[in-house]
């Protein structure tokens, strides 16, 4: 009872607009990220001359790198943001949050990848007893494993320098996410107390650290940025919903060549982040003010935006990319359709198998997304 008590007082502080449109947002987030991490095609353009107008392949797969740059960047950054300000707003005893992560960041993050490397275990053992003269008897990758192999699988790890081996990122590569989050919310009183008493020196650096692009030891760089910026927003009652509503369309539409202009000269994305960031914010009041049964579908599905965030990442994007890339020619018209086609397509197949697999095992379910 005593727990329930906080939960209720926690929400009373939190506006109805901003937890609706903070809603509206979860699922669409989610899909961006998939669309984001469908890089092959823009991968391949960087190693063909980068970034620059005098290359001619890098124009023919313009319009995927606009909607990449200025669309795909802010979701993460947003999730940060979101989360340390409704956990900041909510304002849990410290155990009790710990608790509250330990459920819902923690074990996802054990469970995923366990799943993941159990399931191509399985997966080529099958593959050995059915053609035993045509697939390799070794078992993929762990039987070569040490313990800090299996350590990074689950966690992974950050240096200062980017040399840091295939196992840099955890196996599922999109829960760095969650392992950053994790920390943070652990740092979260420290993150508090520094904010009170210096918020101005403190974003001065945060800022230095974003815009050079500088990695920290131990969280990536938009962790440490954006979830502090959601405690300020909390502990200074900013209204980033409204400071976004209050830049229009047409002021954007003039920020977005310059600022794409300018990454492109000077390899600098963070004004661009920021730009998306309001673009989303903005566009999350389309959908919270629309009809009712369009708010409806978007929280419906904002139940399964954790689980598509983590599924995506199992190697289902990886499954029908590369299928595509084997059946169908490669040219400045299909890569176009690629990025927007298969991106979507995870998307689907990903939320059904979540609202099949709640139906099937809630408890499963609910486990791996984090509730």
């Amino acid at each position: 009872m005593e727990n329930s008590n906080i939960e209720n007082a926690g929400l009373s502080v939190i506006s109805e607009t901003v937890s609706k449109r903070i809603t509206s947002l979860r699922f669409l987030l989610a899909c961006l990220v998939v669309m984001f991490h469908n890089n092959k095609t823009l991968l391949f353009v960087l190693s063909q001359g980068g970034l620059s107008f005098s290359n001619p392949v890098f124009l023919g797969h313009l319009p995927q790198f606009i909607f990449q740059y200025v669309i795909t960047v802010a979701p993460v950054p947003l999730f940060y943001i979101f989360s340390s300000y409704l956990s900041a707003k909510k304002n849990y005893p410290y155990l009790v949050m710990l608790k509250k992560k330990f459920k819902s960041l923690f074990l996802p993050l054990i469970l995923w990848p366990f799943i993941v490397i159990v399931g191509r275990i399985v997966i080529k053992a099958a593959l050995i007893l059915v053609f035993p003269d045509k697939v390799s008897h070794e078992i993929p990758f762990v039987n070569e494993w040490n313990l800090r192999d299996w350590f990074c699988a689950f966690f992974g790890y950050y240096f200062p320098s980017y040399n840091c081996g295939d196992l840099c990122e955890p196996f599922i590569l999109p829960l760095y996410f969650i392992r950053d989050l994790l920390i943070m919310d652990i740092l979260s009183p420290v993150i508090k107390k520094i904010i009170r008493l210096s918020p101005v020196p403190f974003f001065i650096f945060l800022m230095a650290l974003f815009f050079m692009n500088v990695r920290p030891v131990i969280v990536c760089t938009n962790a440490l940025v954006f979830y502090s910026l959601g405690i300020y927003f909390a502990e200074y009652d900013f209204d980033f919903f409204a400071f976004a509503d209050k830049i229009s369309w047409k002021q954007l539409l003039v920020f977005v060549p310059v600022l794409l202009g300018i990454f492109i000269r000077f390899k600098a994305p963070g004004y661009v982040v920021l730009l998306s960031c309001v673009i989303l914010l903005k566009i999350s009041k389309i959908i919270a003010e629309s009809s009712e049964k369009t708010f409806a579908a978007f929280k419906y599905l904002s139940g399964y935006s954790f689980f598509l965030y983590a599924v995506h990442g199992a190697y289902i994007l990886m499954l029908f990319t590369s299928a595509w890339f084997k059946l169908v020619p490669q040219n400045y018209f299909t890569d176009f359709l690629e990025y927007f086609v298969i991106a979507p397509m995870v998307c689907i197949v990903g939320t059904v198998i979540g609202i099949a697999l709640k139906k099937i095992s809630p408890k499963i379910f609910y486990l791996l997304n984090g509730r």
